[in-house]
């Protein structure tokens, strides 16, 4: 019974170990699991970058708002009372009621709603750019709790199998099978995989909580996400997807516009040098009563005269002082600039499109050597327990080669997770939603 005990104990132990191959995470976890389409969906109406984007276009919006329309201002109600004291006479009276308008024969209005329209146009280009960055963060927080929940689960079922292992040594070691040191090193050894396992879930919180900032979820702890597709990598050349980039990258676009709203703006500033003439319109009522002293020259005393005159005034300033010349100066800087920001720009995005691309090659390149090598890491498994059931392998030899075979196994995982975030970096980079 003695010798059959140990043959035993190794084939649950190797029970437990090939566990090991599921790179899952248990059935019984509970959570939310999602799709890389629903977090895209979900990221697209809630992130964080996704509410900074509406909330610009919708203040830029909200600025320009009637900055068209004419007349821009409201009219003026003048009037006025003169009794005629104390220089005049005390019965010598005059009312006077009338309205200005100041008149746009200039076209500020005009001026000034194609630099709204302008200024309206880049907050929507800034948000398309703010809304592809938040979805690339969200692509590479998806991948990451890809990756932490299977690395994971690997720890999980490795750390079980070096528990039962330990816990076996040591009952062995009470019976006299095992040395007292065959027990402490077996103990030793699996309190190092629960310091890997504890690592693990470590890395699959800030995943869950980075991933639940991304989508609003109300409870980040809960979140699963379902396997990413492995696709192979963009077949089209270089010079191709910059090209593409260049059209579809909504950078190019953006500084296009803020050059067209600075011209804008300094068109607007030229017009606005020249102020507004004003137009009013009014009506005077007199009222005059001579002196019964004084006769007129058909002998008449005591004449009152009345009189109503319509008055049309036409006022113009002249711009002698101020000609917006800083702000006309300040535009054509800001044209200047986006202009070279705009050639900056296409630099950028070329060299970003180079980078995401070599960056995909080389990581495609390590995962297909890693996969070539996965179906043999179930060949050295089963080594591993032929060798131990067949007494060729002691404890510890199986314990290190268990965990190689664990290790190589995460790194498969991260050679994926590598190749997933090169793959949504190009995306990023030429523009496409990953």
């Amino acid at each position: 019974m003695t010798t059959r005990r140990p043959h035993r104990t190794r084939y649950a132990m190797f029970a437990a170990l090939a566990a090991t191959l599921t790179l899952v995470p248990a059935p019984g976890a509970r959570g939310e699991t999602l799709t890389w389409a629903q977090v895209k969906a979900r990221a697209a109406a809630r992130s964080p970058a996704t509410v900074e984007a509406s909330q610009g276009a919708r203040a830029a919006r909200a600025e320009v708002a009637g900055a068209g329309r004419w007349p821009r201002t409201n009219p003026v109600l003048t009037g006025g009372v003169d009794l005629g004291a104390p220089f005049g006479h005390p019965e010598d009276r005059t009312f006077s009621v009338g309205i200005e308008q100041e008149l746009d024969v200039v076209g500020v209005a005009a001026t000034a709603a194609r630099a709204g329209q302008q200024k309206v146009a880049v907050a929507e280009l800034e948000g398309a750019v703010l809304k592809l960055e938040g979805l690339a963060e969200a692509a590479e927080a998806f991948i990451e709790l890809d990756r932490a929940q299977r690395v994971l689960a690997v720890w999980t079922e490795l750390d079980r199998v070096f528990e039962r292992i330990a816990a076996g040594t040591a009952a062995a070691s009470r019976a006299g099978e095992r040395s007292d040191l065959d027990a402490i090193l077996a103990s030793a050894e699996s309190a190092g995989a629960t310091t890997e396992l504890a690592g693990a879930k470590a890395e699959l919180a800030r995943a869950q909580a980075r991933l639940g900032v991304l989508i609003a979820a109300a409870e980040p702890s809960s979140l699963r996400v379902a396997e990413a597709p492995v696709r192979p990598p963009d077949a089209r050349g270089r010079d191709v997807l910059v090209a593409a980039a260049l059209r579809r990258r909504p950078e190019v676009g953006l500084w296009r516009a803020r050059m067209g709203e600075a011209e804008a703006r300094r068109a607007f500033a030229a017009r606005a040098a020249l102020p507004e003439p004003t137009l009013g319109l009014g009506v005077e009522v007199g009222r005059e009563e001579r002196d019964a002293a004084l006769a007129g020259p058909d002998g008449a005393t005591g004449v009152r005269h009345e009189r109503t005159q319509l008055q049309i005034t036409l006022s113009v300033p002249l711009p002698f002082f101020d000609r917006n010349q800083a702000e006309r100066a300040r535009a054509l800087a800001d044209a200047s600039s986006a202009s070279e920001q705009g050639a900056i720009a296409a630099r950028q995005i070329s060299a970003a499109v180079t980078r995401a691309r070599s960056a995909v090659d080389a990581s495609w390149a390590a995962l297909a050597r890693w996969q070539a090598i996965a179906p043999r890491l179930d060949e050295a498994q089963a080594m591993v327990e032929k060798g131990y059931a067949a007494g060729q392998i002691d404890l510890f030899d199986t314990l290190t080669r268990a965990e190689r075979v664990a290790r190589a196994r995460v790194q498969i995982l991260e050679a994926r997770a590598a190749y997933l975030k090169a793959r949504a970096e190009l995306s990023s980079a030429l523009g496409e939603e990953p």
